[in-house]
């Protein structure tokens, strides 16, 4: 078994993950096409597929119980190429593009939890950890690449940017030439009080999943708003909005990279350093209207994003039963992807009183993520002692 070309074909998946992360430059100038469509509808093109996550991501779990991974991954490699190129050829309606968001959905539910899937089936302890890291960076590494060509293609017209999702293609080649067949395998359950299960709930964990549902909720406005801030705030373009995205990622990938060394150093604290850093990044952005300050901002939050995706897998791990683990991410995954979703429904509504501007809801967001860190302070804090 050739353990390098495994690696490829995993780093190969992990980079088509987020490519939707595209669409966030392009949100504005949607809306400005369909000018008489609600603003949360159109927002909805970038967040439907972490809703659609929510579905996915079970049905992930339990299709790799009965079918070989090789064929799961094909099936949601190719519901992101046709849902990612069906809105540059169908786009005369906002209900055209939701469509394409709908199936790029489907993809990203099957598709994340098989990356662990791979990793956990044919990789001991050792190399697991360190495939998680490059898992982190390759995931960023590929959104930084579909975000950029997708930039360069938005100066066509925003329904160009969806031909960057023709980059999929290779990478249908490469794991049709590089992965496994990754047998079917049943997953392990435990015994108590007489029953199966494979989940595993107490009031840490509680804590976990409130924290991480309330920080998805309230960091995806950044990229449901980023473009409109660009815009209509330092009176940039679409380009500017792509090259903001672009320093995000960035932030994600340096956050990628850090995470071992930071997680070693603050253990149980790592998620309320995490939530620090991303307040940071809102607050920045509130407060200094500048390209710039943007620019820092949005590499703080990107930074953060990074960290706490790798820290949320990373505490449940060392808090859960191994048999126990696998369903219990999986549903944590379901939900803070579900918090993604409906974010710029609960954003708009919780910042209505404080008025129209986009800064406002940033600062919204700030607070909000300040105060869950230092519940997440708390919640570490006991669980260390």
């Amino acid at each position: 078994m050739n353990k390098l070309k495994i690696k490829i074909g995993i780093m190969s998946i992990c980079a088509v993950a987020l490519s939707y992360m595209v669409l966030p430059p392009i949100i504005a100038s949607i809306g400005a096409d369909f000018p008489d469509v609600n603003e949360t509808l159109v927002q909805m093109v970038y967040t439907l597929p972490s809703l659609l996550f929510i579905i996915g991501s079970p049905l992930s779990g339990i299709a790799m119980s009965y079918i070989n991974k090789k064929t799961i991954a094909l099936f949601s490699l190719g519901c992101y190429l046709i849902g990612g190129l069906f809105p540059f050829f169908f786009n005369s309606s906002i209900w055209m593009l939701l469509l394409g968001s709908l199936i790029i959905g489907v993809g990203t539910g099957f598709l994340m939890p098989l990356i662990n899937g791979f990793i956990v089936q044919y990789f001991d302890k050792k190399e697991r950890a360190t495939l998680m890291g490059m898992n982190a960076i390759f995931t960023a590494l590929g959104a930084l690449a579909f975000i950029f060509i997708g930039g360069q293609l938005s100066r066509f017209g925003w329904r160009y940017t969806y031909l960057a999702f023709s980059l999929v293609i290779v990478i249908i080649a490469l794991v049709i030439t590089c992965l496994p067949t990754g047998e079917p395998q049943k997953a392990e359950v435990s015994e108590k009080n007489g029953k199966t299960s494979a989940f595993e709930m107490n009031p840490y964990i509680f804590g976990l999943f409130a924290i991480g549902f309330i920080y998805f909720v309230m960091q995806n406005s950044f990229n449901t708003n980023s473009s409109a801030y660009a815009i209509n705030v330092l009176g940039k373009d679409a380009a500017m909005a792509s090259l903001v995205t672009m320093i995000n990622t960035i932030g994600g990938i340096t956050g990628g990279i850090s995470f071992s060394r930071i997680a070693y150093k603050t253990k149980n604290q790592v998620e309320t350093i995490t939530l620090a850093i991303v307040a940071v990044g809102f607050f920045i952005t509130c407060f200094i209207t500048s390209t710039i300050a943007f620019l820092v901002g949005s590499f703080f939050i990107g930074f953060g994003f990074a960290l706490f995706n790798a820290a949320g897998s990373y505490l449940l791990s060392y808090n859960t039963r191994p048999e126990t683990n696998a369903f219990t991410v999986s549903v944590y995954l379901a939900l803070i992807n579900f918090g993604a979703a409906i974010s710029p429904i609960v954003v708009n509504a919780c910042t209505g009183f404080m008025g129209e501007g986009i800064q406002n809801k940033f600062l919204f967001v700030g607070i909000v993520i300040t105060i869950i860190g230092v519940g997440s302070y708390l919640l570490n804090a006991k669980k260390e002692n």
